[in-house]
């Protein structure tokens, strides 16, 4: 179903300006652009957001709600809980190899908490909302001798880190499975399974 006019073009403004931010950063990146970019007027861009800063901060947040929905997202464990992980892991790598663009620019906003400390604490928020997210699983993998006992909220913060990196390092997408079937593997040792 198509959006509305008018959510099809926020929608539009709203993507260009994660592409200029990302590729700009915050303070090169402008909103005459972000506009062109979107393919719409300079004035348009100001009929959906007040100014350039709640543009970035709209940019940052509002794709988080979408990687909250697969990487919050986490399954009852079961007797397996490794074989859930590796399930697991693999539904985030398949996610987070495309979104290269928007991961430049959450690490350009992690690199400076200082300058976007709201922001920044939005996305340190997600960290620990994974780490909720993993814990049943880590502890269920380790209470059953699958898992070595490594602490679950250090595990969960490597694994993101991890993650990051990988998305951040590599150019390429998800179709040159050899790569990223590789990082999955790596990603989850991580995990400490005994196998």
């Amino acid at each position: 179903m198509a959006l509305p006019k008018s959510e099809e073009k926020r929608a539009r403004i709203l993507e260009a300006a994660i592409q200029m931010f990302s590729q700009n950063g915050y303070s090169k990146a402008t909103i005459k652009d972000i506009a062109k970019e979107a393919g719409v007027s300079f004035g348009t861009v100001f009929t959906y957001f007040e100014n350039k800063d709640e543009l970035f901060k709209a940019a940052v947040i509002e794709p988080l709600e979408g990687v909250k929905r697969v990487m919050l997202v986490s399954p009852e464990p079961t007797e397996e809980p490794v074989a859930q992980l590796k399930e697991l892991i693999s539904t985030h790598f398949r996610f987070f190899a495309q979104q290269a663009t928007y991961s430049r620019m959450i690490q350009y906003v992690i690199g400076q908490p200082d300058r976007f400390h709201d922001l920044f604490l939005e996305l340190d928020q997600f960290s620990l909302e994974l780490r909720d997210a993993l814990r049943p699983l880590i502890v269920k993998g380790q209470e059953m001798g699958q898992l070595i006992e490594l602490n679950p909220d250090d595990v969960a913060d490597t694994y993101l880190a991890f993650i990051n990196g990988v998305r951040l390092t590599r150019i390429d997408s998800y179709e040159e499975r050899s790569r990223w079937d590789m990082y999955i593997q790596h990603a989850l040792l991580l995990f400490g399974p005994k196998q």
